[in-house]
């Protein structure tokens, strides 16, 4: 997969990336991603739950070995003093998901944090997801606060959407 991520569409002209840390069976593992994003010299976001809040708080890593600590569901996020970055910053994000269709919508946990944090990005971000081959589905049930991808990837499949940038 990385071979795959690093020429998704706005990924080499991003200077900020958003990356989470994939640690679930059916999430890709992202280390090797943020290893190279880091290597690559860009600036790496990735999120930290906030529940009280119902929200993701993005923060800088620069050491994913000191920088990262079991969070929300054992998943590893950034330690909570680390620098917070603005959604606004962000030039491409990769965002999680537990299924995905041909329009580039996704399915999530169900929690809403990622439809609630895509709205706060900059417009013009890169929104892209990566998946197994397994995760696709022909529909997704689709409600007014859900955000559609720019783009879904797998290994044997690339959808783009048509989402509009302002």
């Amino acid at each position: 997969m990385p071979a795959l991520f690093s020429r998704l569409p706005g990924y080499a002209q991003a200077a900020t990336v958003l990356l989470y840390v994939g640690a679930l069976p059916e999430e890709i593992d992202t280390r090797p991603l943020i290893a190279s994003a880091l290597d690559e010299g860009k600036r790496v976001a990735c999120p930290r739950v906030n529940r009280r809040e119902r929200r993701l708080v993005l923060h800088e890593i620069r050491d994913p070995s000191t920088d990262l600590k079991p969070g929300s569901l054992g998943i590893p996020e950034p330690d909570r003093n680390l620098v917070e970055i603005p959604p606004q910053e962000i030039d491409w994000a990769l965002i999680p998901g537990i299924a995905f269709d041909k329009a580039c919508d996704r399915l999530g946990r169900g929690a809403g944090y990622y439809d609630r944090l895509l709205p706060l990005l900059n417009q013009a971000a890169a929104r892209w997801a990566l998946a197994f081959n397994e995760q696709w589905v022909e529909v997704l049930p689709k409600e007014p606060h859900d955000q559609t991808l720019d783009g879904v990837a797998s290994p044997n499949r690339l959808e783009r959407s048509r989402r509009k940038i302002p």
